[in-house]
């Protein structure tokens, strides 16, 4: 059964607006937090770099994707767990407005 399929049988199934709503509130949720936990071990490795280099990743990044900084490994690694993070970050705003 597909997700579509699925979402539409809870849909028939449940008593009324009310109920698929706290349903879909509770998925919503449980969801949102599986991503609050995903963000954290990015958040503590950026902040490693960050006092590492002395510099906000939101900076770092900006200057790397200039091409100011060169091509150090660490450089490579850092903005991609920046990506990493803003991309979770995403997915978090996106919950919360729909929660």
């Amino acid at each position: 059964m597909n997700t579509l399929h699925k979402l539409e049988v809870l849909r028939d199934t449940c008593a009324d607006e009310a109920e698929l709503d706290l349903i879909l509130g509770k998925l919503l949720d449980a969801t949102l937090s599986r991503h609050r936990l995903r963000l954290q071990p990015y958040e503590r490795d950026l902040h490693d770099f960050e006092k590492r280099y002395d510099m906000e990743s939101e900076t770092f990044y900006q200057r790397f994707k200039a091409g100011e900084l060169g091509d150090a490994m660490d450089f490579f690694e850092w903005a991609g767990l920046y990506e990493l993070r803003q991309h979770i970050i995403e997915k978090i705003r996106r919950l919360e407005t729909a929660s």
